[in-house]
């Protein structure tokens, strides 16, 4: 924000021939999450490397199209069609999901740090339920009554309790930013699903990710000047995690996670993607040697435990569709 976060390219293609084990395809999905929980850290090692913000969330996008639109092309050039009159609603939901979350996504974890900004961004299953049941009219259980606070308390812990000492504090603009984001992810999944009764799963990202470029350099080249936008002065190393950022979390762990979905039902595949969260604080804490403190940790563990009962809520509560998984993180 998906995460929904870097690009948040995924192929839909059938299944392979190969033929693997349920165990394996459970394995596949897990190392799907492990390649979209690389998101934040790679965003971090970008800054550390020199980047600014508007620059990783173009240049981003920019990089994951160059790396989808070729393989659609290859392989399922039927998705490159759209009916002209859903132009105008794939812009808006374009802007929201795309331009939008992307730029508050990265100054999210620019402010707040991997581990924060992304648990504030897994608020947004929270935020998809309680928008069901004002919107979709869908009933609220006693587990997403019992889920929605647990996840809330996990997200206020590891928001605000940064030391002991002096109590709950909060950086209000990075949590301000992460809340959007996650309310946009909410968007992304309740609004993506009208687009899926009509479209595949792959023209649904690509032409969210084409049409979120326009907008995205339409406001960097308001707050920053074009070349620099473009990468002047960049190091190296910085345009290798901007790559890596619309490589592995935009495109490998999609490819990856729909090969598992040929194997294994969708609704235990959403599960296992459930380790994403945990796997982005633990990456974050090898990495860049984030670190988190016991009462922080407690919050990680809430949140993870509300979006285990809310996936598996949406699951028992309709049909088995690989393609809605696409959105459902």
């Amino acid at each position: 924000m998906h995460r929904f976060i870097g690009g948040l390219p995924i192929l839909a293609q059938e299944p392979e021939p190969l033929k693997i084990s349920k165990n394996v395809a459970y394995g596949l999905m897990a190392i799907a999450a492990i390649a979209w929980a690389t998101s934040g850290t790679l965003t971090e090692l970008s800054l550390d490397a020199g980047a600014e913000v508007l620059q990783i969330t173009a240049l981003s996008y920019v990089f994951s199209a160059a790396i989808l639109l070729p393989v659609i092309l290859l392989f399922d050039p039927k998705s490159l069609k759209i009916d002209t009159k859903d132009l105008v609603p794939f812009l808006v939901f374009s802007l929201v999901t795309g331009t939008f979350f992307s730029l508050a996504w990265f100054f999210c974890v620019e402010k707040t740090g991997v581990a924060t900004a992304v648990i504030l961004l897994y608020l947004y299953p929270s935020i998809v339920t309680i928008a069901s049941v004002f919107l979709l009219k869908e009933k609220l259980t006693f587990q997403k009554s019992l889920a929605l606070p647990i996840t809330f308390a996990g997200a206020v812990l590891v928001a605000g309790a940064q030391d002991f000492a002096e109590g709950l504090t909060f950086d209000m603009v990075g949590v301000g930013l992460g809340i959007f984001a996650a309310a946009a992810g909410a968007v992304y999944y309740l609004w993506g699903k009208k687009f899926l009764d009509k479209y595949t799963a792959n023209t649904v990202i690509l032409y969210m990710t084409l049409l979120s470029i326009p907008g995205l350099f339409l406001i960097s080249v308001t707050l920053m000047e074009p070349l620099k936008l473009f990468g002047q002065g960049l190091s190296g190393s910085a345009f290798l995690w901007i790559f890596l950022l619309g490589l592995i979390p935009g495109m490998i762990g999609f490819v990856i996670s729909m090969f598992a979905l040929g194997h294994i039902e969708a609704s235990k595949a959403s599960i296992v993607a459930s380790i994403e969260p945990v796997a982005a604080v633990i990456i974050a804490y090898l990495v860049l040697s984030q670190k988190i403190n016991t009462l922080q940790t407690v919050g990680v563990a809430l949140v993870f435990i509300g979006v285990l009962l809310l996936r598996m809520t949406w699951r028992s509560a309709k049909p088995e569709n690989p393609q809605e998984l696409a959105l459902d993180r």
